[in-house]
C-alpha cells in the first residue's frame, strides 16, 4: 500500500515544482505567450485529482501519479486504450475528465503572467 501512494503521490512533485518555477519566472518570459499558457495548463492539468480504476474500486490521486501507474501497468503498446473518458488498460485506467476540464480552465483564463516581458522603461519604439 505504501509502494502504491509513493507511486501516484511523488510524480507529483515534478509538476508541482515546475509550476511553481514557472509562475515565479514569468515575468521574465521572452517567448510566445500561448506556449507559456499551454505549458503551464498542461503542468496544472497533470495535478488535476482523478480516480485511478482497477478491479472494482477506485483511489483518488493526481492525474501523474494515475498516468505513471497506467504505464507501469502496460505491458505493450496495443494495450493501450485512450478516450475521452478514461486512459489506461483493460486492467487499469484513469479518468481523463478531470484533466481534460482543469487543462480548458488554465489555458483560457486570462492569468497576470502569461505576458511578453518588457524591457526597458516605456517601450521599445523610443
Amino acid at each position: 500500500m505504501v509502494m502504491i501512494i509513493a507511486i501516484a503521490l511523488l510524480p507529483a512533485l515534478l509538476p508541482l515544482a515546475l509550476l511553481v518555477l514557472m509562475w515565479r519566472r514569468a515575468p521574465r518570459w521572452r517567448g510566445d505567450p500561448w506556449l507559456y499558457r499551454v505549458m503551464f495548463s498542461l503542468l496544472a492539468a497533470l495535478l488535476a485529482p482523478t480516480l485511478l480504476m482497477a478491479g472494482h474500486g477506485g483511489l483518488p490521486c493526481p492525474t501523474i501519479g494515475g498516468l505513471v501507474l497506467v504505464l507501469m501497468d502496460l505491458e505493450w503498446i496495443g494495450q493501450l486504450q485512450v478516450n475521452l473518458i478514461a486512459f489506461g488498460t483493460e486492467d487499469t485506467a484513469i479518468l481523463s475528465a478531470p484533466f481534460l476540464f482543469v487543462f480548458a480552465i488554465a489555458l483560457f483564463i486570462p492569468l497576470r503572467t502569461v505576458r511578453p516581458a518588457v524591457f526597458g522603461f516605456d517601450d521599445d519604439t523610443a
